[in-house]
């Protein structure tokens, strides 16, 4: 009669090279090359524990990988995700926040920004050539004062008048980039103004 020895717990079956290979329908050698990859884990010279080998024999014949290269690829996986998401996220802020007109493409910015600042310089420059006729009879200083400054505000004014409708979709029409607006008291055009 042979003794065997009864174990309650099936995770502690250690077996040979032998009964290994039969078990996987390998050779010997082959499960050796197997433990030398890493696929297999051997716990002594010709020992190896069975419950643990046949779970990494699994995911090997699922993945056709051993376990380390899959936590590895797991590890890149999720990280290679979470930068994904993350790019994600950024771009839904992104066209959220354009969407609630509190971010601009910077093409709009500039041609609305360029296109106020021309007005504006037209404007300033257009002042001498408005404030002139009206401050030719005047002799006192303080009502040449206040025509300058009444002037001088109503510029400063234009140029504060920010409307948020500018920067939708201003820098994809525009076709030129030039401001030409009528002067209502000079007679001519602002752009005339500025080439004197």
């Amino acid at each position: 009669m042979s003794t065997r020895r009864k174990t309650g717990d099936v995770g502690e079956i250690i077996v040979s090279t032998d009964a290994l290979a039969k078990l996987f329908g390998y050779t010997r050698q082959r499960i050796n090359q197997l433990g030398q990859e890493g696929i297999l884990e051997k716990q002594a010279n010709g020992r190896w524990p069975l419950m643990k080998n046949v779970q990494r024999f699994i995911d090997f014949l699922k993945t056709g990988r051993k376990n380390q290269d899959d936590d590895e690829h797991q590890a890149m996986f999720w990280e290679e995700k979470a930068l994904h998401e993350k790019a994600k996220r950024e771009m839904a802020e992104i066209k959220l926040a354009k969407l609630k007109n509190q971010m601009h493409d910077a093409a709009d910015v500039e041609f609305v920004m360029t296109n106020m600042l021309v007005t504006f310089r037209n404007r300033i420059l257009a002042i001498p050539d408005k404030v002139a006729p009206k401050v030719l009879g005047v002799k006192s200083l303080s009502e040449i004062s206040d025509i300058i400054s009444t002037e001088l505000h109503e510029a400063l004014t234009e140029l504060s008048e920010y409307d948020p409708a500018l920067f939708v979709g201003g820098g994809e029409d525009a076709e030129d980039d030039t401001v030409v607006s009528e002067d209502p008291e000079g007679g001519g055009t602002a752009a005339e103004a500025d080439g004197e």
